[in-house]
């Protein structure tokens, strides 16, 4: 099932860091509130780190989620990830 994706500027909190990227965000299954999307523009290398921690993503709206990553490969700058919780938007 395709996702209507939109883009904005987002940070990801690992530990103490603020990271600053893009982030294309939807909702996946409404009637279920299943959202995620896609990270861009990570520092090369990262996403293998972001794997095995607890990441959560902060959007313009000031609205805070925990996030997990899916599978790929660990040197990519775009991985998708499914949001837990509420949809922030």
């Amino acid at each position: 099932m395709a996702a209507h994706l939109r883009s904005e500027d987002g940070w990801l909190i690992l530990g103490d860091q603020q990271i600053p990227v893009e982030v294309d965000l939807g909702l996946f299954l409404p009637d279920t509130g299943l959202w995620g999307g896609v990270l861009q523009n990570l520092p090369p290398g990262l996403a293998g780190t972001l794997r095995d921690a607890e990441v959560r993503l902060r959007l313009q709206n000031d609205q805070v989620r925990e996030i997990r990553l899916l599978a790929g490969p660990h040197d990519e700058t775009s991985v998708s990830f499914v949001g837990e919780g509420e949809a922030p938007f």
